[in-house]
């Protein structure tokens, strides 16, 4: 567990400057984090200091910035005041705090990061709900691969009270599992290919009602990933050879071009067999045919997408900045230009008019 910049610009050397976030990552897998405890709150510099108050409040405080509190909801606990607490990282990748007695015995848990999933789910995290306090259990996808702050897209258990996963987008269903049966979901059984190394459970009882796995092997590295685009990749990391499934709610011809996996609905004039394919280049500039840019804090890649799609006259679109944040779009009538020393732009590309 330590500071970070998930952002590459800054990767090579932080520096005295650089935004950091407080993540965590497997010991073997570095570049990686499969939690931060500061999404939307990055510090600006290298002065972050991680702390713990007598309340039980786990914090980072910095120079010039007021403190941020990554467990807030410990205000809401009883008789806490004054008292002696520890904070844990545990091998499962779970930060837990307890109150420790007199005697320097901890007591049960009083807040655990896994109560408070991001993008990824581990071993022993939980996807659904708490039935009696209606807490739940959801993944949020990154802004963009650079930006840990929330996305698009959500993962977790049907509130309708279906056995299946859904994947929300901007709040609409976006992708299902299928109903869960004989230990697999029916619409996506790649989830639960691997039961050689993994047991997977659904529970349903008055209290709770989740999804989640464990490890057979405990040499395993596992992660469940919901990425910027609201694919999930199940990454396994066994016997030295990295096993990668994952769902996707693209047609086989998209998954196997260099089309964008991101599903929309046919509108009147865009046809399913439309898609957006990524190629190096730049647009000529052309005097009202050029867009415009368009850049808003939590705009991502497939933001771009779904309004390049719902507006007839868009033909192409690419982030707005270096960092993965706001849109470019270009309109009908403009010249692509193909060269491999500009970024990737996306494309239409009509199938069916071939």
């Amino acid at each position: 567990m330590g500071f970070f910049n998930p952002n590459p610009t800054y990767s090579i050397d932080l520096g005295p400057s650089g935004p950091r976030h407080l993540g965590i990552w497997f010991d073997r897998i570095s570049f990686y984090s499969v939690w931060v405890a500061n999404r939307v709150d990055p510090v600006p510099d290298s002065s972050g200091v991680l702390s713990i108050d007598e309340h039980g409040k786990l914090m980072i405080t910095h120079q010039g910035g007021q403190p941020i509190v990554i467990n807030p909801d410990m205000a809401g606990k009883n008789n806490l005041s004054g008292g002696n607490f520890t904070v844990t990282l545990l091998d499962s990748g779970n930060i837990v705090i307890r109150q420790v007695a007199w005697n320097r015995i901890p007591g049960p848990i009083l807040w655990q990061s896994f109560d408070y999933p991001h993008n990824i789910l581990l071993p022993g995290m939980k996807l659904g709900m708490n039935l009696k306090t209606g807490h739940n259990w959801t993944l949020t996808s990154w802004l963009s691969e650079k930006i840990p702050a929330p996305g698009a897209f959500r993962l977790g258990m049907d509130p309708t009270g279906a056995n299946q996963l859904l994947v929300w987008c901007r709040g609409e269903i976006y992708w299902s599992s299928g109903v869960w049966k004989n230990g697999s979901f029916k619409s996506e059984p790649i989830l639960t290919k691997r039961n050689d190394i993994y047991d997977f459970q659904l529970v349903s009882n008055e209290d709770e009602k989740y999804f989640s796995y464990s490890l057979k092997n405990k040499t395993v590295l596992s992660r469940w990933d919901l990425d910027t685009i609201g694919t999930i990749t199940v990454f396994s990391l066994y016997q030295n050879t990295w096993i990668f499934e994952s769902t996707s709610p693209c047609s086989y011809d998209m998954k196997n071009s260099s089309a964008i996996c991101l599903s929309e609905k046919a509108i009147k004039c865009r046809k399913e067999s439309d898609m957006f394919v990524k190629k190096r280049g730049y647009f000529e500039y052309i005097y009202n045919f050029y867009d415009g840019y368009e850049y808003e804090p939590d705009l991502g890649l497939s933001d771009c997408h779904s309004k390049c799609w719902k507006n007839c006259t868009c033909v192409a679109y690419q982030s707005g900045s270096s960092d993965g944040v706001g849109c470019k779009y270009w309109s009908k009538g403009s010249k692509f230009i193909p060269n491999d020393n500009f970024d990737f732009i996306y494309l239409l590309s009509n199938k069916s008019s071939k």
